[in-house]
This record gives C-alpha cells, sequence and structure tokens, in this order.
C-alpha cells in the first residue's frame, strides 16, 4: 500500500509538471501575402508574444489565403478549428457589420486626420462589439487608402462607368457602393482578380498602392485615379476560447504586446503606400486626378451610399456620430 501511494504521488506530480509546461498555440490566418509588412509585424508579434510568456503562448500566422478566404475562416473559427485571422474590413464586416463605417468613401477626407480622430473615437465601441460576438480584439492592421487602378484611362466619372470594374465578392458595401457610383462591377473572390486581368474579364480594380503590388495586380494596370472606394480597414482578431486558454498572467502582456504593434503597423503601411505610389509612378502608372467640376458630385454620392448603409451595416446614431467628429476635425483643420 504504501509503494501504491509512493507511485501515486509520484504520478500526480507528473502530471502537475506536465500542465504547467502546457502550451498555448494559437493558429492565425490571413489573405496578407508572405513577407509583406503586414506579414513582418505578425511575426513581430509571434516572436515577442513567445518571449514574454517563455515559450508558453505561441502564435502561428498562415498568410496567403493557405487556411481559405475570409468567409471560411471565420466559419473555420467558429468550429474551433482556427484560432484568429488577420482580417481585411470584408471579414470585419462579416462578424460586426458596425465597423465598416471607417471604409465610407468621400466621406473622410483624403491626408487629414479625420480618419484617425473617428477611428480612435469609436474604438471602444468596436472592441465591445467583437466581445460581445465572441472575439478579443488585438490591434488595427489597416490597409490604407483604395483606389480604382485601370489598365485603360478613365479621367471621369462617366468613363469609370464603362470600366468592367472588380468587385469583392460578398460584400455588401462594395457591392451598394458601386451602384450608387453606377460603375459596372463584377464579382470575384480575391484569389480570382489576377487571373481575370490576364483573361481580360476585368479592365479596373482596387486596392491600396502597397496592396495593389504586394497582390501583383500592378503588372496589369496602367492608371491609377484618384478616384477612391474608401479607407481599408483591417484587425487582428482571435476567440475568447483560445484567449482564455492563455494563463491569466500572461492575458495583459499579450494583449499589450499585439495592440502596441498593431498601432505601429498602422504608420508603416501609411509609409508603404506613399512609397509604393511612387514606384507605380517610376514603373509608367500614371495617376489621373479628380477633376475640381466632379469633386462635388463624387462629395454628394459618397453621402448618398453612407445614407443608404444605415439599418443595414450600422445604426443612424453612429452614422451622426462619424459624421460631426470629421465635421469637427475638419473645422480644427481648416483653422490651422
Amino acid at each position: 500500500m504504501k509503494l501504491l501511494k509512493i507511485a501515486l504521488g509520484a504520478a500526480l506530480i507528473m502530471s502537475v509538471g506536465v500542465q504547467a509546461e502546457a502550451k498555448t498555440k494559437i493558429s492565425i490566418g490571413t489573405q496578407a501575402p508572405k513577407g509583406t509588412t503586414w506579414m513582418k509585424a505578425m511575426e513581430d508579434i509571434a516572436k515577442k508574444v513567445k518571449k514574454a510568456t517563455k515559450g508558453k503562448v505561441i502564435f502561428k500566422f498562415y498568410p496567403n489565403g493557405t487556411l481559405g478566404d475570409e468567409k471560411v475562416i471565420i466559419n473555420r473559427m467558429k468550429t474551433d478549428e482556427i484560432d484568429g485571422g488577420l482580417f481585411t474590413g470584408i471579414g470585419l464586416g462579416q462578424i460586426l457589420p458596425k465597423v465598416r463605417v471607417l471604409e465610407l468613401p468621400f466621406i473622410y477626407r483624403i491626408g487629414s486626420s479625420e480618419h484617425d480622430a473617428v477611428r480612435n473615437a469609436i474604438e471602444a465601441e468596436i472592441i465591445e462589439g467583437f466581445d460581445k460576438k465572441g472575439y478579443v480584439f488585438l490591434g488595427w492592421g489597416e490597409v490604407g487608402w483604395a483606389y480604382l487602378f485601370s489598365k485603360i484611362n478613365s479621367p471621369d466619372l462617366e468613363s469609370l462607368r464603362q470600366r468592367k470594374a472588380w468587385f469583392w465578392q460578398d460584400d455588401p458595401m462594395a457591392e451598394a457602393a458601386f451602384k450608387v457610383f453606377g460603375l459596372k462591377g463584377v464579382p470575384l473572390a480575391l484569389t480570382d482578380v489576377l487571373p481575370s486581368l490576364n483573361s481580360g474579364m476585368i479592365d479596373t480594380v482596387y486596392n491600396s498602392p502597397y496592396g495593389l503590388i504586394g497582390l501583383q495586380w500592378h503588372t496589369k494596370v496602367k492608371y491609377m485615379s484618384r478616384v477612391t472606394v474608401g479607407h481599408g480597414t483591417g484587425a487582428l482578431l482571435i476567440t475568447k476560447r483560445i484567449f482564455n486558454k492563455i494563463p491569466k498572467k500572461y492575458r495583459k502582456k499579450v494583449l499589450k504586446i499585439c495592440r502596441d504593434r498593431c498601432k505601429k503597423l498602422i504608420t508603416e503601411i501609411a509609409e508603404e503606400n506613399a512609397k509604393s505610389e511612387k514606384e507605380l509612378v517610376s514603373q509608367g502608372v500614371k495617376i489621373i486626378p479628380i477633376e475640381k467640376k466632379d469633386q462635388a458630385t463624387y462629395d454628394k454620392l459618397g453621402a448618398d451610399l453612407a445614407k443608404q448603409m444605415v439599418g443595414k451595416l450600422y445604426s443612424k446614431e453612429m452614422l451622426d456620430k462619424v459624421l460631426k467628429i470629421v465635421a469637427e476635425t475638419r473645422k480644427k483643420e481648416e483653422k490651422k
């Protein structure tokens, strides 16, 4: 009996030791191409988290859509096959539609601090919204201002309406925007865009300059219109289930590492977009400005789209809040 007790005691000690050594492994899928600034930031997060948790929390990122598109990743998160995703606004909107208020075209002025002001003002509400849906928000992963790029010179709205333009399949915002602006949209999955540019099924796409180069779409276009389809947002999410598996003593550390690094990523992507625009020009891509006489039309159509999305993506209260912040920020900047 004594020997049995000793054996059981030893087994218990071994069991506790195994549990103490247990690691929380977090698998995260994304469409971001390998080697891009987005993935470098994610790899940086993985290294810092591993070090801060003494190897007890392991982030594993899967780029290039290897775990499926954003809709597939979300479904696999629901069934616990995948723990998280670095999403664009498309995926985020499938979980929490109101986040798309950050992507409205011709609501925010490019080059101003209006978009930053809105994002900062509604961030707490967005984090709470994801929490209620069962996700932990780890930080923003923005794409930046998305412009129309084409094989054909289209200097005004009328000529843009003649283009065969791609829009992201299953994106209610893009579909509505194309209708409001009168554009001919061809819905396709992200992976089908480059082959469709090659075949001639489409002749126009939208993306940020850096995103365009990262996906190799830049090799198929000759013109960059200053017409924007909005500011491409993005964020890093994991399920609450996997977050709660992280030992309590490490949770705040993991959150801080992720949010600090993602905050830095916003600046990095803005810089990459600026550099990429110059690179595109050096490769022969011609930038087509919006003519002054057309600006008012674009602004009105943007406002019409924003109103149409009320009740579909976000509430009237949220849109009113956003427009108020934009107006106040614009007024302050105009006084400087």
